[in-house]
């Protein structure tokens, strides 16, 4: 009982402190909180996020380029050089590179790339110029394998054409040969075995050629350039700083600090 009573006494000892200095623990609250305002919304520069999401080319499912590559190319002096002279811009390479996050969407061909500035125009602006010197440097690697595919499809294409003249020319030859009346009839099956040999080959020859090109057509149909998903949007907030989150901070410190100091000073005026 006599230890219960001791720490309501204590207890009520510390609740008396609070209240007696209630007016230096209001005035630290309010200091911190004010000065963090004051931080957050003057002092601090604001910064701005864009982004955008493009898909890399692909043929046959496959993209055309390494996209874990393409996460470093788009922060170097390749891009970021041409980006700088695009816009004219003051900084080096190395320091835009600073403002940039990038990052392949997991299970896609999609990159994001998000760019930090202090006004959203500007960080908007970048965004967009980053993603399109990008493309525009790897399109032609993308256009030169569709030609090389094409290509390709027309040489297979009057290859199969001229196969099919010459099996519509041995069936013509077959014709004449079986209407033949000046042949015996052991030359008409020799040269009839002859070109049904001949036949053979060519329709396999053909076909093979015909599946090869259905494939090239397959091919062609599942390219997909390169593509912009999520066209820039102008911030209309700043990511940085978080005023609220800093006042509450602020807050809750100053709150602390508060109670501190006036626990310090209650003891020690009774310690005088």
């Amino acid at each position: 009982m006599v230890e219960i009573q001791e720490e309501e006494i204590d207890l009520r000892e510390y609740i008396n402190v609070l209240l007696k200095r209630k007016g230096i623990i209001i005035l630290i609250f309010l200091i911190a909180v004010i000065t963090a305002a004051l931080v957050s919304y003057f002092a601090i520069s604001p910064v701005y996020q864009a982004s955008t999401v493009f898909s890399v080319a692909k043929i046959d499912g496959r993209a055309v380029i390494n996209i874990t590559e393409s996460l470093e190319i788009i922060k170097s002096n390749i891009v970021l050089d041409e980006v700088i002279n695009r816009m004219g811009l003051e900084e080096t390479a190395k320091q835009l590179s600073s403002q940039i996050t990038i990052e392949s969407l997991k299970g896609t061909n999609f990159i994001k790339i998000s760019v930090v500035a202090d006004s959203p125009e500007r960080s908007k602006n970048l965004v967009e110029n980053i993603a399109e010197v990008f493309i525009e440097q790897n399109q032609s690697e993308y256009q030169e394998k569709v030609k090389l595919i094409e290509d390709r499809l027309k040489i297979i294409e009057e290859q199969i054409a001229e196969f099919e003249k010459n099996i519509q020319e041995i069936e013509k030859t077959k014709k004449k040969i079986a209407a033949s009346e000046g042949l015996s009839e052991g030359e008409r099956q020799f040269q009839t075995s002859l070109l049904l040999s001949s036949s053979v080959t060519e329709r396999s020859l053909y076909n093979n050629l015909t599946n090869q090109a259905n494939s090239l057509k397959t091919s062609l149909k599942s390219c997909e350039d390169f593509k912009i998903i999520n066209y820039t949007q102008l911030p209309d907030a700043p990511i940085k700083p978080n005023k609220k989150l800093n006042i509450l901070i602020a807050g809750v410190l100053g709150l602390f600090v508060g109670i501190f100091v006036a626990f310090f000073l209650e003891f020690w005026q009774k310690g005088k």
